[in-house]
């Protein structure tokens, strides 16, 4: 099947496609029964559907986060427009490539070129002067190169589209820069959290056949294994400072601000204050504005 791009979609349209359930929620009708709310994303956009029928049957065969096969037909509610949907199942590439099923199709694009984000950030990295926190930093984005400049820094809310990973920790280098320049703190240390603190997530999000969190990050959580794999290389540096050592460590453990936001520890220092603030202040930004990109 051809599928249809959610940017090319009209009222009252037959169609069959592919799509990335972002999310999926079980609401009741006014007379008590159940259906399903759901927000498909492809690269040209996001659209609201609906299941009225067959609600627990066809709520088996796919989660939130996984691609979807979907058929169906477009109608328009107030000024919106939805999807009624018939059938839907979870798809992937063994069985679904044949109709032309592509995973990358299902994410947008940045309109940043991720070269040209990736030349600013070693830009930024080079100019670390603590020998041992430059060293880690550029080790780790080297060795991570190929997936950083291509992964989402989420599924579902901020720049989550391909590129958006490097997109966002370029913004947050400029962000903490001018903070730097502003406040009395470790700029050092700050440089090098915003680089590293969502190293996790190329490892806590699949892309390809399901393209969602892993069970790895739900079971153990992004803050966790980022702050593994900066330890991990820190062990390879010969005398690295203990001090600096457990201050970003702190950084990258409390990014997310709040123990209810999941976060293993809330900031206690200048330099986690303003990165888990900076992080929040450009993520609602950036969810603000998804429509604009």
């Amino acid at each position: 099947m051809k599928s249809v791009l959610i940017s090319s979609l009209v009222a009252d349209m037959k169609l069959q496609g592919f799509y990335l359930c972002l999310e999926k929620k079980s609401l009741k009708k006014k007379d008590g029964s159940s259906y399903l709310n759901l927000l498909l994303q492809d690269k040209s956009g996001v659209i609201r559907a609906r299941i009225w029928d067959n609600v627990q049957k066809l709520s088996k065969k796919f989660d939130s986060g996984d691609p979807v096969a979907v058929k169906g037909i477009t109608y328009q509610y107030g000024e919106s427009m939805l999807i009624k949907i018939d059938n839907i199942s979870r798809a992937n590439e063994k069985k679904y490539s044949q109709y032309g099923f592509d995973p990358s199709d299902l994410i947008p694009l940045s309109k940043k070129n991720p070269n040209d984000l990736w030349k600013e950030l070693s830009k930024e990295v080079n100019l670390i002067s603590k020998s041992h926190l430059k060293k880690i930093t550029k080790n780790i984005l080297r060795d991570h190169k190929d997936k950083f400049k291509v992964y989402p820094a989420s599924i579902s809310y901020h720049y989550n589209y391909q590129n958006g990973l490097i997109e966002q920790t370029v913004s947050l280098l400029k962000i903490a820069k001018e903070i730097g320049s502003h406040y009395d703190i470790d700029i050092d240390l700050l440089v090098s959290g915003v680089c590293l603190h969502q190293i996790g997530k190329l490892y806590s999000i699949n892309l390809g056949s399901k393209m969602s969190k892993s069970n790895h990050k739900s079971l153990v959580g992004n803050a966790i294994i980022s702050r593994d794999i900066v330890n991990k290389y820190i062990s390879d540096v010969k005398n690295f400072p203990e001090d600096d050592k457990l201050r970003l460590e702190h950084l990258i453990l409390s990014y997310q601000g709040r123990k209810e936001w999941q976060s293993p520890v809330e900031p206690q220092t200048l330099e986690a204050i303003l990165l888990h603030s900076i992080n929040f202040l450009d993520s609602k930004i950036n969810f603000m504005r998804r429509d604009e990109l």
